[in-house]
């Protein structure tokens, strides 16, 4: 399989966990996937000869195009969040890939609904699912999408949210009134993660992407934590 570039986006499979805070970037590979007339399909972990190419781990929803000449992978892990190395590992060996050649597309509680953040590398920030691709990979040198999933204009992300409460708010759904940013945001970074697919540099992704959205004015700072900071996810 000569992928040139895979897009990973983490979330949880299952009815259960759609349109949850927690699923963001399963739900800008889906607009992805519809917006390049691909479909999600179930991966295949055995050659045409019958031969296994992966082990039973591997699981994911995966969708295969071809932009500018270069093959690429969509993918969909099907492992829950804390387990999202199991796939991008894999994949990356097989394909003969090196990290940097794994774009991540992740929500961040770090960062207030609508805002969106792009890292060449870094630390997981205490998020599992970022955790697990680096254990598995052995190294950060990935670059990572994260989407903002925080209170809306509290730019103090996750400070908005009591710890306790962490983990019941980023597996809740969106609120009705959160529809509107939500649906701008993922077609901003649908539009993001297809630039980098056609070769766009990470600099100039960054200067594009990185703070307010066009048309939208920065909210009061007060401490505004760096989604690298370490926090429990």
């Amino acid at each position: 399989m000569g992928w040139h570039r895979i897009v990973l986006g983490i979330g949880n499979p299952g009815p259960e966990y759609e349109g949850t805070r927690h699923n963001a970037g399963f739900m800008v590979l889906d607009l992805l996937a519809q917006r390049l007339g691909l479909s999600l399909e179930r991966l295949e972990r055995r050659a045409d000869d019958g031969s296994r190419t992966f082990s039973g781990r591997v699981k994911a929803r995966v969708g295969e195009g071809r932009r500018k000449g270069r093959e690429f992978l969509l993918v969909k892990p099907q492992t829950y969040v804390n387990l999202s190395g199991d796939v991008a590992a894999p994949l990356l060996r097989h394909a003969g890939l090196a990290p940097a050649s794994l774009f991540v597309i992740v929500d961040d509680l770090n960062l207030p609904l609508g805002r969106m953040r792009i890292r060449p590398s870094g630390s997981a920030g205490g998020h599992n699912g970022l955790e697990s691709i680096q254990e598995r990979l052995g190294s950060d040198g990935y670059p990572r999408l994260r989407l903002g999933i925080g209170p809306p204009g509290d730019d103090a992300g996750s400070e908005g949210v009591k710890s306790a409460d962490w983990p019941d708010f980023v597996l809740a759904p969106f609120l009705p009134e959160e529809r509107e940013v939500l649906g701008r945001v993922l077609g901003r970074a649908a539009d993001c993660a297809e630039a980098w697919l056609d070769g766009q540099d990470l600099p100039t992704l960054m200067g594009t992407y990185n703070g307010p959205m066009p048309g939208e004015e920065p909210p009061p700072r007060t401490r505004a934590r760096d989604p690298d900071e370490p926090g429990p996810r």
